[in-house]
């Protein structure tokens, strides 16, 4: 069954961060990984962040988003109608939509769950009152310490 990487494991292909060890791994393994379309316009503007924070040069920044955008081919949500959703659970937890979109996305494409490496995203769904709705969020330490990597 299919696992979801959000942005802030995906990133990490790119991005010299804590545990990009483990989103190398799961990037390199054997799960099957789906990402959302939007999944890109985050990244994008991410790799526009770099630059503008003088890390990385024009150049660096255009071969990081050609480099993401490689990793993983992104699933067309257009006709999944995330945003009900997506809105709802971001009103239980009181968390941003933009996240709570990924879980959306992984409910209505049925997998595993969503890789993520955002504590407070983590926290925050700890608190949502559906309890199998709240699993479907996997730490990336988790997942790595699940693969005996941590």
């Amino acid at each position: 069954m299919a696992l979801v990487v959000d942005a802030s494991v995906g990133l990490k292909w790119v991005l010299q961060e804590p545990d990009s060890h483990l989103a190398q791994a799961l990037a390199v393994g054997d799960e099957e990984l789906l990402v959302p379309d939007f999944w890109l316009n985050e990244a994008c503007n991410i790799c526009w962040l770099q630059v503008r924070k003088g890390k990385w040069t024009p150049d660096e920044a255009r071969q990081g988003l050609a480099l993401l955008r490689a990793q993983v081919e992104p699933t067309q949500t257009g006709d999944l109608d995330l945003h009900d959703i997506a809105l709802d659970i971001g009103l239980a937890v009181d968390h941003s939509t933009y996240d709570t979109l990924y879980l959306a996305f992984a409910v209505a494409m049925g997998t595993r769950g969503v890789v993520v490496a955002d504590a407070p995203f983590v926290r925050n769904m700890q608190r949502h009152p559906d309890l199998a709705l709240a699993a479907l969020l996997i730490p990336l330490t988790e997942w790595g310490r699940g693969q005996g990597l941590t």
